[in-house]
């Protein structure tokens, strides 16, 4: 009996420490999402977007399970029967609405993936639910006299209500229907104005130029809308070009270009996964300071309370003379309630101010700066805020993963995984890897965008250019190998120069990222629904090791192999494949941008980015793709003025 009451006793104190350790781990994981939330713009790595993932599923079903928990299991006496009427535990009646606030979210990340944006109707049922029950237990504490208690959770949990309604407003608006919306039409009317002097300071002028002027253009092609769809205002502002070829001039690269694209990128991956769409609107500002006013008046209630409490043990313990060991524990358990409940307003403020610092970081701190006074301007903008900026945010500090995928098709997968069923994880894992961009392929996509012509290529490369998509990305990816090869050993014969290493590093980085492409996100390419099948027989196949050209390709692959196999064997001849291997693979890649999907483009802003992404908005800018002229691989006979054709 003794050993049955000692294990009952040890249940019931950690039953009385479980509360605690949920509220805990839901405060802990909204510090991990808040400070990892935004990493994924510029980082794809498999092990943070696993963590990311993993603490935005927990972060809400731990808050959710605690607040069930406290509205079932009121602590509202002692377990002892020596002290049957001593209230216990009752701070933690406290943290129901904190844990309402938890289930705002962070403005760092309100979604995970471009499909919990759609699923906002489900929080709002959510929230319905869930702030039912912070009520149920407001009402229970009333019942039981804890009215202390009653004033300073009423403020947290006005702040909750709206903390969780930011969240459930910015899921909406990074819907497919609220890309459509025109709230940041008031905002772009506001800052109209833009200061002649910004000519002379590149950097900030690109930086105000993205936020500032092209915000509703990108979002508009996101949206699926083409450019002759846009309105008036984000028209005008989106396909201007006057002051920005004036710093493309000034530059003399293609820095600028992509540089553009990538502050254009990162503005709307806060649009569709952050609250920055809801905090940068009037009303969005004004919930804002509701909520932290209310969070402020709430601290100061519960400070006044605990220092009414304290003074009151204070003259009650000096009368008393003898202690049990049930008091001093549950004195002990009273304190350890209060120091979480510290930490959580301690922790609520800290969190504000990093929302607050992180939205004066952000590009669209300087369209609202710009708008005030003259010395405000001036003071916030130039001494203050943009130096900071530039510290952590520097020129040369890309702002997406700037990397690529790598896929190499034609290496053989290991025996071993197939035998355990694990073939097709283990080529993803040995087969794929990432690099960084060179400059040499941002120079060679900026140049021939602003020289887009037809390129002549001959009889055999135009037969191959009119296969299926996915047959030409992997039959040019073998034959790109192949020529690989040979320039390999020819540099073993002679003395190489510069250009052709750099030749060789541009193929090949090109060749492998639209194979990556197609093996990883074939939704990205204008391929068949059977891609993945031709990628398989593809690998498995002789062709793809022994170059079997006749047998795979027929007719067309064997005039291609015979014609660009004598022209290697020429003097001078590997260069003059590897230049026009070079072009066909960065036309392709503009093929690809221009067939591609605004859907899947913003699908893969939450994982690092992608090149392809980056040219397909650089494209819209000029008019090119899907939003208004077609980009064509090789002529057709219907082509058009409205057309542009790659080959000939």
């Amino acid at each position: 009996m003794a050993a049955f009451t000692s294990i009952y006793t040890t249940i019931m104190q950690l039953s009385d420490w479980e509360i605690q350790a949920l509220i805990l781990l839901s405060f802990a994981l909204q510090l991990f999402l808040f400070f990892s939330g935004s990493l994924r713009r510029r980082h794809g790595h498999m092990l943070l977007r696993t963590m990311i993932w993993l603490s935005y599923l927990a972060a809400d079903f731990v808050a959710v399970y605690a607040l069930g928990y406290l509205s079932r299991n009121f602590p509202t006496t002692s377990s002892t029967e020596d002290n049957h009427h001593k209230p216990t535990h009752q701070l933690t009646l406290l943290w129901a609405p904190f844990l309402l606030i938890h289930l705002g979210g962070q403005d760092t990340v309100t979604a995970f993936s471009l499909e919990d944006n759609e699923m906002w109707l489900r929080h709002l049922l959510n929230l319905l639910c869930q702030a039912c029950l912070v009520v149920y237990v407001l009402w229970k504490l009333v019942a039981l006299a804890h009215h202390q208690l009653v004033i300073p959770a009423a403020f947290l949990f006005v702040s909750g209500v709206i903390k969780y309604g930011e969240r459930i407003w910015a899921l909406k608006l990074g819907s497919q229907e609220g890309l459509r919306t025109c709230t940041s039409v008031e905002v772009t009317r506001q800052f109209r104005r833009v200061e002649e002097s910004e000519r002379h300071s590149t950097y900030q002028a690109v930086v105000r130029h993205a936020a500032l002027h092209t915000e509703g253009g990108v979002r508009d092609i996101f949206a699926g809308r083409k450019i002759e769809d846009m309105g008036r205002l984000n028209f005008s502002k989106f396909m201007n070009h006057r002051v920005y070829d004036e710093w493309v001039a000034q530059i003399g690269n293609a820095e600028v270009n992509f540089k553009r694209a990538e502050i254009e990128l990162s503005i709307m991956y806060d649009n569709l996964f952050t609250k920055s769409r809801v905090i940068r609107t009037r009303p969005g500002a004004i919930l804002r300071c509701v909520s932290l006013t209310s969070t402020v008046v709430a601290f100061v209630l519960y400070v006044n309370m605990m220092i009414s409490s304290s003074a009151n043990a204070e003259q009650t313990t000096s009368s008393v003379l003898v202690y049990n060991n049930n008091n001093n524990n549950n004195y002990r358990r009273s304190r350890v309630d209060a120091a979480i409940t510290y930490g959580l307003f301690v922790g609520a403020f800290i969190l504000e101010a990093g929302s607050f610092f992180i939205v004066m970081m952000s590009p669209w701190a300087w369209p609202f700066l710009g708008a005030q006074a003259r010395w405000c301007s001036c003071v916030l903008l130039t001494r203050v805020v943009w130096p900071i900026f530039v510290r952590i945010q520097p020129e040369t500090k890309a702002w997406w993963s700037n990397s690529i995928g790598q896929y190499k098709l034609v290496r053989t997968s290991s025996r071993i995984a197939g035998i355990f069923g694990a073939k097709e994880l283990w080529n993803k894992i040995h087969n794929r890897k990432h690099v960084k961009i060179t400059r040499e392929i941002k120079v060679l996509i900026h140049n021939v965008l602003h020289d887009l012509c037809w390129y002549r290529v001959p009889e055999s490369c135009r037969a191959v250019l009119r296969l299926p998509f996915e047959e030409l990305l992997l039959f040019l990816h073998v034959w790109t190998e192949e020529v690989m090869n040979k320039a390999d050993k020819s540099i073993m014969n002679t003395t190489p120069t510069d250009k052709k290493h750099r030749l060789m590093d541009t193929c090949k980085m090109l060749s492998d990222y639209m194979i990556y492409l197609l093996v990883e996100h074939p939704a990205m390419l204008p391929v068949s629904t059977n891609v993945k099948d031709v990628v398989e027989a593809t690998a498995a196949s002789d062709w793809a090791r022994n170059k079997e050209w006749t047998a795979y390709y027929g007719v067309p692959g064997q005039t291609f192999f015979r014609d660009q196999s004598a022209l290697l064997e020429q003097p001078g001849g590997i260069d003059t494949e590897l230049e026009r291997l070079q072009q066909m693979w960065v036309r392709i890649l503009f093929y690809a941008a221009g067939k591609s999907r605004p859907e899947e483009h913003a699908r893969r802003l939450s994982t690092g980015g992608e090149l392809i992404t980056i040219v397909w908005l650089i494209m819209a800018h000029h008019g090119l793709g899907n939003v208004k002229h077609s980009v064509d691989l090789i002529e057709a006979d219907d082509n058009s003025s409205q057309r542009y054709v790659l080959f000939r």
